[in-house]
């Protein structure tokens, strides 16, 4: 018998950002038109993890979106290797195992997928090579129902730390290039690097960016949100693409609320 691996280790930040997550999911659930969806979550990542600074266990999106009533009229989950598989035996829904940036994975995906069924796709790629603008592009045109419209997605941009280091790395270009369909991003790099613009100004300039390639694509509503305080930088933006509804209030009325993780109140330093 295989042995489960241990919960991971994870900071305080994804923490509130499953729990917004979370969130986000029940009030999109509450209206009940959820039983027409397809609730496709990208790079699942199944089981359970640890804060590393609360030391509280905390389950993953997965596992809170199979438990969300009333529930999603189909689940599928797309994982990155099939040993992440055993952890989502307790999930009611289709796995699909592989890299995302195969089409033959896509294809399987959206072949669970009826064109009757109207797709709301999370989007939470463990950084930005794991996630290139060719493959938003396919996914998008896939998802597109027999109606014409495309998936609603939510996507957590990554802009981490390491994308900014990489910037200045010649090397690194290509794997920048692909990760936002074009290379523009260099101008706001070169900016970034003489010191005419601030590290906040070029995060905003880079989500920018990438919006305005989810616009190109013909969507209606494509808003974007900061989690982070005023004036501070975030590891990831919140981009909310859709052909019928705007969820930006929604949004920002959750990542704003003021709240306590599990294991915050017995762990304070």
């Amino acid at each position: 018998m295989t042995r489960k691996p241990d919960p991971r280790l994870v900071s305080k930040t994804v923490c509130h950002k499953l729990e917004c997550l979370e969130d986000f999911l029940k009030g999109f659930a509450s209206s009940g038109a959820t039983r027409n969806y397809c609730y496709l979550e990208i790079f699942a990542r199944p089981g359970k993890f640890i804060c590393h600074e609360s030391g509280a266990q905390i389950s993953s999106l997965s596992s809170r979106a199979s438990d969300i009533k009333p529930g999603f009229g189909r689940m599928v989950m797309a994982a990155q290797n099939e040993e992440a598989l055993e952890n989502f035996s307790n999930i009611d829904g289709l796995i699909v195992s592989g890299n995302i940036l195969h089409d033959s994975v896509q294809r399987k995906i959206f072949d669970q997928i009826p064109r009757s069924s109207n797709i709301l796709c999370v989007i939470d790629p463990p950084g930005y090579r794991r996630l290139r603008w060719s493959t938003m592009k396919k996914m998008i045109s896939g998802s597109t129902n027999w109606q014409g419209q495309r998936m609603d997605a939510l996507l957590i941009l990554p802009l981490e730390n390491a994308l900014f280091k990489n910037m200045g790395r010649v090397e690194c270009a290509s794997s920048i290039n692909r990760f936002f369909g074009t290379n523009e991003w260099q101008n706001t790099a070169g900016e970034l690097a003489a010191g005419r613009i601030s590290p906040l100004k070029a995060r905003l300039e880079m989500v920018n960016l990438y919006a305005e390639n989810l616009k190109s694509q013909g969507y209606r509503h494509v808003e974007v949100f900061n989690p982070a305080k005023p004036g501070r930088m975030s590891a990831y933006f919140i981009i909310w693409t859709s052909d019928t509804s705007s969820r930006i209030k929604q949004i920002k009325n959750i990542w704003q609320k003021t709240r306590f993780l599990p294991g915050e109140m017995f762990h304070q330093s």
